[in-house]
């Protein structure tokens, strides 16, 4: 199984409380697939998972949308044969405590992506 890392930058869109996640390196988009309501992970021409957006990101982390601009993130993707799945753990500030809250998503893998490994992590 082939094995990458890349460092992500986010930005959050208060107005549409929409977290986005991409990888730093440039890279050109292929396409998107939703792994889970509102959670949708993004390819890039070699077939890399390069960038995550979730919508309705305060709703999904239970949080206020200000606890969404910094935070630390550790995440992996596995992309087999049959499916595609997202383990993260999302650490966000909140009331001078941390709280780590879990994402753990997937879906079938029917577009043939090759199988490998990919961890990310806030830049």
């Amino acid at each position: 199984m082939e094995k990458h890392f890349f460092k992500m930058i986010n930005e959050y869109d208060k107005q549409s409380d929409t977290l986005y996640l991409r990888v730093v390196d440039p890279y050109q988009y292929k396409e998107s697939i939703e792994l889970a309501d509102n959670i949708i992970l993004d390819f890039d021409s070699e077939n890399i998972p390069v960038a995550l957006e979730i919508l309705d990101a305060s709703k999904y982390f239970h949080v206020k949308p200000y606890a969404l601009r910094n935070f630390a993130l550790d995440m992996k993707i596995y992309i087999q044969t049959d499916k595609i799945t997202l383990n993260a753990k999302f650490i966000i500030s909140t009331h001078h405590k941390k709280e780590e809250v879990p994402v753990n998503v997937g879906t079938i893998n029917d577009i043939e992506l090759p199988t490998m490994q990919t961890s990310y992590a806030v830049a």
